[in-house]
This record gives structure tokens, C-alpha cells and sequence, in this order.
């Protein structure tokens, strides 16, 4: 029983990570989908030890787990609002209120989550935030369009969004 469950592992776990992969967009995420996947199979050999469609039900559960991690995922995000973005800026705009201790640390994880952002990410975050510029000029300036400018600021909100429940934990 144990051997027919390795095999089933050692043709599937592969091409099951893959898919994951494609499905999440993370090398990481999808190793623990998998990883869940076959855990979830181990769990239930009524299912596995006879099924000569065996490869459609893992690739379901797969499809469903990776559905699942994004649900989560979003949900997770939705969760960290644009309020939660200004009491950190307002912390770090209004100092005197706050230890500059805890200010500068805030001040430098930020940064470092900004450095972290893809090169053309980080730019036109940059430009938005720092010099005040709107996405239409920003989008004449770089010559794209202003739904690319659009994308890529919300994708950095996104980005950053990760590690603010860090700082607010320190706020």
C-alpha cells in the first residue's frame, strides 16, 4: 500500500507543484499546496489505492487548494486597509507624538519594502509618492500607458501591505 502511494508521489508531486505554480505565481506556495495536496491523498486511500483516474482527482484537489490559498491570500490582504497605510504615515509625518525610535525603524522598514520592489515598480512608486506626481504625468514621462502606471502603484500598495502588519504591531 505504501509502495503504490510513493509511486503515485514520485509521478505526480512534480507536475502537481508546477501546476500550483502557475496557479498561485509563487515557487513557495505552490510547494506547500502540493505538499497539502498529498498529505490530504496519504489521508484517504480508498480514494488512491484503485483509481486509474487517480491523476484527475489530484490535479482537482490541486485546482481547489490553490483557489483556496488565493481566496485566503486576498482575504488576508483585504483586511489591511488604506486606514492602516495612513496611521503608519501619520505616525512618521507626526513625530512628535510618537518615539522617534519606533519612527525611525518604521521609516527604515518602509524604505527597505520600497528598495524590495521590482525596478520599474519602485520608480513609478517613487514618483507618485515622492514627487507628488499623477499617474497621467507620470505615464508621459516613462511613455506607457496610465492603466501601466495604475498596475504598477497598486501592485507596490500590495507589496507593502505584506510587511505592514509588522509595523503596525510596532506602532
Amino acid at each position: 500500500m505504501q509502495k503504490k502511494f510513493e509511486d503515485i508521489f514520485k509521478t505526480f508531486y512534480p507536475p502537481v507543484k508546477k501546476f500550483a505554480g502557475m496557479i498561485v505565481k509563487s515557487s513557495h506556495d505552490a510547494e506547500d499546496i502540493a505538499q497539502e495536496v498529498f498529505t490530504q491523498l496519504w489521508a484517504k486511500p480508498e480514494v488512491w489505492a484503485d483509481n486509474p483516474d487517480i491523476d484527475r482527482y489530484i490535479f482537482k484537489m490541486t485546482k481547489y487548494q490553490a483557489l483556496s490559498h488565493l481566496r485566503h491570500r486576498n482575504y488576508v490582504a483585504s483586511q489591511i486597509t488604506d486606514a492602516d497605510m495612513d496611521l503608519v504615515s501619520t505616525v512618521l509625518d507626526d513625530q512628535s507624538d510618537a518615539d522617534p525610535v519606533v519612527c525611525n525603524e518604521i521609516a527604515l522598514l518602509l524604505k527597505l519594502a520600497v528598495d524590495r520592489l521590482p525596478e520599474k515598480r519602485r520608480q513609478i512608486f517613487r514618483m507618485s509618492r515622492e514627487e507628488d506626481l499623477s499617474h497621467k504625468e507620470i505615464a508621459q514621462r516613462l511613455g506607457i500607458s496610465v492603466r501601466t502606471v495604475e498596475a504598477h502603484i497598486y501592485a507596490a500598495l500590495s507589496d507593502l501591505r505584506k510587511v505592514l502588519p509588522m509595523l503596525l504591531f510596532m506602532l
